[in-house]
């Protein structure tokens, strides 16, 4: 292989075309399949993600405003350390 800037722009303009190439027929295969069918650990993962959801509720917007403090930031001066 050369080591010159013109075969390097080159392979990168290659390679970067190859990838934009196999993204367009991916996603065209994609289409005309359409989406893959959900298999049992996705099924379980859903699931489960609902048991958590509902054991810990989400807090409204409000109800969370109201429970945290705001504090206004002062800017804090350190102690210097002589050493």
């Amino acid at each position: 292989m050369t080591d010159g800037r013109l075969p390097r722009a080159f392979w990168c303009t290659l390679d970067a075309l190859d990838y934009w190439l196999t993204l367009a027929w991916l996603r065209i295969r994609d289409a005309l399949a359409g989406p893959e069918p959900e298999v049992p650990a996705d099924q379980k993962r859903q699931r489960e993600q609902e048991q958590i959801e509902r054991a810990f509720p989400k807090p409204d917007d409000q109800e969370q405003r109201a429970a945290i403090p705001h504090r206004r930031k002062t800017r804090r001066a350190w102690p210097r350390v002589s050493l």
